[in-house]
């Protein structure tokens, strides 16, 4: 295994030609100005600028290129991405490659100070548009102050992302994953052990699928960190190791995941943007989406249509129920993505080893004696493996889905704004896989998971400091939460369908 290569931070709140995508003065100057209004102009012409380090970088020969899918570039087109791209990216690349894209130098004019975006109000293809204006006559779940002084959150940010570099956060322990493979190794032989040499009776057969079902829970997060290179560092060699552990012991493919993951990150909880809280017929997390609002990621209208009005009145009544199917839509999605998208790098790859899950799988499977025992176990494994969707969901169903300043609301901001954590005891760690620290991971989704237990008191005083407000729950308060927010949801629903009922009615005379 490569070893995992320090990653110096330089000066991240130094003045613009110091930082991450620092180009000699001498280059720097020789480089044109650019002017928001020329940003915009520039933009609307079509090309993908996305302002780095006080740099403007052209990303049009790279977006179909780009590891982490295309919308992660397009939906940051026109903003300050400095602290999206530094927290998604090893220092090597931002340093190395984001230079090669610069096209000209940012020149903020006097009324910009704060801005981060500079098209909120403009109609891109490729984003649907946001107001500039800020607020909404949609309930949100949790307050968001409207009086958070962004920039200097910005700042502490970027002064805490240095210290952690500096203190040596970033560098992972693989005495810690050892542990972790252990873990894996017994339940998938205690799975596989039970089905061959159990006895043939309810109880075995309900244990094996239990253990499967952890197996696949505790792989996910495994692959999790390998698609955010928490492992080594190295893009390539942590991704491929993903996909041939992901892939061929849980049947699921790690380019897609990484393709939604990484525009899940860019645009936490957007109702328009983020894959992650897009489930119509099933659930709606805000009223927002009672207007058939357009996806940008799946490229279609999500339709408030007959179905969708029925489960989303139920949808707090149905919620676990949904989640015990979770995995089939999974698989799905997976074949879907290596089968349809024109952006699938290791297309091959992943289908071969998906190949060889189902052949091992289906070939353990078949020693399964009666078909009674069979269903058993695929129901069990299948329905145990809702744990893992149910603590996904429990990170960003119940928060903010409204930026109260999307014009200036900050990268850091932002993740606090519409992210939770769960509280467990360091023993239970293993369980959440670092889901539990989904606070800690938005804001550092490179950072090893084994670490964020380290990091949280130091993001709770930031919080504190900048009046932000840090949401953590138990697991079991979490679930209540985010239920009865799913409740609050439904019961508007039903008022919508009371209303859509009454106006059919008035028509009909």
């Amino acid at each position: 295994m490569p070893p995992r290569a320090p990653s110096p931070l330089p000066p991240h709140n130094a003045p613009a030609g110091s930082g991450p995508a620092a180009l000699s003065e001498a280059r720097r100057s020789r480089l044109p100005p650019c002017t928001p209004d020329q940003l915009r102009e520039r933009i609307a012409a079509g090309e993908y600028l996305v302002v780095i380090d006080g740099l403007v970088c052209r990303l049009n020969g790279f977006v179909g290129k780009h590891p982490g899918g295309p919308l992660a570039i397009m939906h940051m087109v026109g903003r300050d991405a400095t602290d999206e791209v530094t927290s998604m990216h090893p220092r090597e690349v931002v340093e190395r490659t984001m230079p090669r894209w610069a096209v000209a130098r940012f020149v903020p004019d006097d009324s910009g100070a704060g801005v981060v975006s500079y098209v909120e109000d403009m109609d891109l293809p490729y984003s649907a548009p946001r107001s500039a204006a800020g607020g909404s006559s949609h309930p949100q779940p949790a307050k968001v102050s409207m009086c958070l002084d962004y920039a200097a959150i910005q700042r502490d940010y970027r002064l805490l992302d240095q210290r952690l570099h500096r203190e040596g956060y970033y560098q992972c322990d693989y005495w810690d994953y050892a542990r972790e493979v252990a873990r894996y190794a017994a339940l998938l032989a205690v799975a596989v052990g039970l089905v061959l040499l159990g006895p043939p009776c309810a109880w075995t057969y309900l244990l094996a699928g239990v253990c499967t079902a952890l197996l696949w829970q505790q792989l996910a997060f495994f692959a999790h960190d390998l698609g955010h290179n928490e492992l080594t560092g190295h893009r390539g060699f942590d991704l491929v190791l993903g996909i041939c552990v992901a892939d061929v012991l849980g049947g699921l493919s790690v380019g897609w995941w990484k393709k939604n993951h990484n525009t899940h990150h860019i645009v936490t909880n957007d109702p328009d943007n983020d894959p992650d809280i897009q489930h119509l017929p099933f659930f709606a997390i805000s009223t927002r989406f009672f207007e058939s609002r357009y996806s940008t990621y799946y490229r279609r209208v999500m339709e408030f249509d007959a179905a969708a009005r029925l489960f989303v009145s139920l949808q707090d009544k149905l919620y676990y129920a949904v989640m015990c199917f979770g995995r089939y839509n999974l698989y799905f999605l997976s074949w879907q993505y290596l089968l349809t998208s024109s952006f699938a790098p290791y297309r091959f790859l992943e289908m071969g080893c998906i190949g060889v899950f189902f052949a091992w799988f289906g070939w353990l499977t078949a020693q399964i004696p009666t078909w009674r025992y069979l269903a058993l176990y695929l129901f069990v494994a299948h329905s145990v493996s809702a744990v893992l969707h149910v603590q996904i969901t429990l990170s960003h169903f119940a928060m903010s889905t409204e930026s109260p300043d999307p014009v200036r609301e900050c990268f850091c901001a932002r993740q606090v704004r519409t992210t939770m954590d769960v509280i467990c005891s360091p023993w239970f760690d293993w369980f959440h896989g670092g889901l539990q620290f989904q606070i800690e991971h938005h804001l550092f989704p490179r950072l090893p998971r084994h670490k964020l237990r380290r990091v949280q008191p130091l993001v709770k005083d930031l919080c504190r400091r900048h009046g932000m407000d840090f949401k953590e729950f138990s697991f079991v308060d979490g679930n209540v939460y985010t239920v009865r927010w799913l409740g609050e949801v439904a019961s508007r629903a039903k008022l919508y369908n009371a209303r859509e009922k009454q106006a059919a009615n008035s028509q009909a005379r």
